[in-house]
């Protein structure tokens, strides 16, 4: 990239930053998720997944041609990170390595990759896929340590899941590779806390962060008990981001208004019809945020959104 370029678009990441701190919404997204691929084969206590009215079409997956043209214009727009999963387990989609390797391609100076995954799909062939592909930065959800918890919580076999992240890890040191900067998520819930001292030092044996990140009700969707697995009693946010700084794609080109959107309630226009850019700037957020700014949310899902005071929220 031209050094003009990228002066240029450090600018205007910086511009679009200091737009949020002020409340406003800048003229392009900062953050993106794009859902390639439907569905996930996990089963969390803390997660709509599998649990939604509306219906998912399970391993759907977003048209090459769009998902390449949605990241031609993220990167052309100067979006930092582009996340390709949304609502979904990514590792689904047999063709994610090759996504990740379009965008690994293009993107300049400042721009980075990041999935989440719980890593229960991670067979060698694509843990090896995926360390050639370029992705910067990877997180493995594993909420605890003890087989049996870990299974109520996230309907996974935990000695799969633990097996795949050490292969993983060893092919990554044997390769030399620099990259995925590779973390392990997990949200504190009740069921959590008493196992962070053994979890701490699992994960610190082999040199893997950890992020605490918030537990939230997800739009309060009727299916989550969140109240009965908070280990504190959940707040309203004071300030939330989401509107503001990141767009979130559907793998059919929807642009929903949150990643707590699980019923779609939110449709803020159709990525196969109009570019990102206008969409963004157009009335549907328009109207959205000036109403979250006035803190006039009645109907809106952001009415019922909570969250734990603990921990980062991390998407």
């Amino acid at each position: 990239m031209p050094p003009v370029l990228s002066l240029f678009q450090s600018l205007a990441q910086r511009i679009r930053r200091r737009k949020l701190r002020l409340h406003v919404a800048p003229d392009f997204p900062i953050h993106a998720q794009i859902e390639t691929v439907a569905g996930c084969n996990a089963n969390c206590i803390f997660c709509p997944n599998r649990k939604t009215n509306l219906a998912v079409p399970i391993g759907r997956r977003m048209d090459r041609t769009l998902y390449e043209r949605l990241v031609d214009e993220l990167i052309d727009g100067g979006v930092e990170r582009i996340s390709p999963y949304l609502s979904n387990e990514p590792l689904l989609d047999p063709d994610l390595p090759e996504r990740i390797a379009y965008v690994t391609a293009r993107k300049h100076k400042g721009q980075y990759t990041k999935i989440n995954s719980n890593g229960s799909l991670l067979t060698e062939t694509m843990a090896k896929r995926l360390l050639d592909s370029g992705l910067d930065r990877l997180n493995f959800s594993v909420h605890g340590i003890e087989p049996d918890l870990y299974e109520k919580t996230m309907g996974l076999k935990l000695d799969r899941v633990l097996a795949n992240i050490d292969r993983f890890l060893d092919l990554k040191r044997a390769g030399n590779y620099d990259k995925p900067r590779v973390r392990v998520v997990m949200l504190v819930t009740k069921i959590l806390e008493p196992q962070l001292p053994k979890i701490r030092e699992y994960w610190g044996a082999r040199g893997v962060k950890l992020n605490l990140n918030q537990l939230e009700n997800r739009g309060n969707h009727p299916a989550i008990q969140s109240h009965e697995i908070a280990p504190r009693k959940l707040q309203f946010y004071s300030w939330c981001n989401r509107l503001f700084d990141q767009v979130y794609i559907a793998h059919d080109g929807r642009l929903i208004m949150c990643c707590a959107d699980w019923e779609m309630v939110g449709i803020m226009g159709d990525a196969t019809q109009e570019t990102i850019r206008a969409i963004w700037n157009g009335p549907v957020y328009q109207e959205y945020r000036r109403r979250f700014l006035a803190r006039d949310l009645k109907g809106m899902l952001c009415a019922r959104c909570t969250k734990d005071a603990v921990g980062n929220d991390d998407e």
